[in-house]
């Protein structure tokens, strides 16, 4: 099973949540290193918080409006919502929209093939979640 965020995240395909759970400092420093050149994060970003092991796992993140809504609606992702799509999971969709230009500048081919999977293809994920609920 695929472990989708809230906010559509492919957690699964993305690095951060990889290298986390491979245990191996040296791939969450190459995360922390992209993250640098994208802007996510600043060079003095600890390794702790760098990892990730999903969207349950954290107390807050870039979309928390949104987390705090599914989590307080008892869903697993936005997909599964009866609102969905809402304004707040738009917005995000924009947001997301908006770090794909940056990422395909500072990006090796590969990087981005990846970021695009895990992050750039959000709304195409809930879309589909969202059209098999029963």
């Amino acid at each position: 099973m695929t472990l989708i965020g809230f906010c559509g995240d492919n957690c699964g395909l993305c690095p951060r949540y990889i290298a986390t759970k491979s245990g191996d400092n040296q791939d969450l420093e190459k995360v922390r290193d992209l993250w640098v050149r994208i802007g996510w994060r600043d060079k003095e970003t600890s390794l702790q918080e760098v990892a990730c092991s999903g969207c349950t796992s954290v107390k807050s993140c870039r979309y928390d409006n949104v987390r705090i809504c599914a989590k307080d609606n008892g869903i697993t992702n936005c997909g599964e919502c009866i609102d969905y799509p809402c304004q707040e999971i738009i917005k995000v969709f924009e947001r997301t929209k908006s770090y794909e230009r940056k990422c395909k500048e500072v990006c090796s081919p590969t990087e981005y093939e990846r970021l695009y999977k895990a992050f750039f293809f959000k709304k195409e994920t809930l879309d589909v979640i969202h059209g098999n609920r029963t």
